[in-house]
């Protein structure tokens, strides 16, 4: 009778154990950051509200492995940070002051993108106040 309650015990263990396994998630990585084949100058068409834009952005690296800049976004002048995982890349909400019309003005930038090849399509809201907000596409294709 003991062995029997042992080995019924040892059963409802390894039961107890592969249930516990089986219903473990596979954990998968984080996508590797290769910032590398983000960097270097775009020539970039940006719609927004209005007609068409066509101007040059540089991506350059960031303070972080997985951070990148991008200089003259929307506006010469304008540096927005953004952070990249995989293809992907986002840009965080951040704020930027200027001038409009000799006032001070401050806007907010948020959005998110990819990375195909050369291509690297973004995107992007720009919140001016008492203006509204700017819904912006950018298709930027590496030099």
């Amino acid at each position: 009778m003991k062995t029997l309650h042992i080995f019924r015990s040892i059963l409802a263990c390894l039961m107890i154990g592969l249930a516990l396994f089986s219903s473990c998630k596979k954990h998968d990585p984080d996508p590797e950051v290769d910032r590398e084949k983000f960097l270097g100058t775009y020539d970039l068409t940006e719609t927004c509200s209005g007609s068409p834009d066509t101007y040059e952005i540089t991506v350059s690296a960031g303070a972080d492995e997985n951070e990148i800049e991008i200089k003259n976004f929307y506006s010469p002048g304008i540096d927005v940070k953004a952070t990249i995982s995989g293809n992907k890349v986002t840009i965080p909400s951040q704020n930027f002051t200027g001038q409009f019309e000799g006032e001070p003005i401050t806007v907010t930038f948020t959005g998110s993108g990819t990375l195909s090849g050369d291509k690297l399509t973004i995107e992007y809201s720009v919140a001016i106040p008492d203006l509204g907000s700017d819904e912006c596409t950018a298709v930027a294709i590496k030099q």
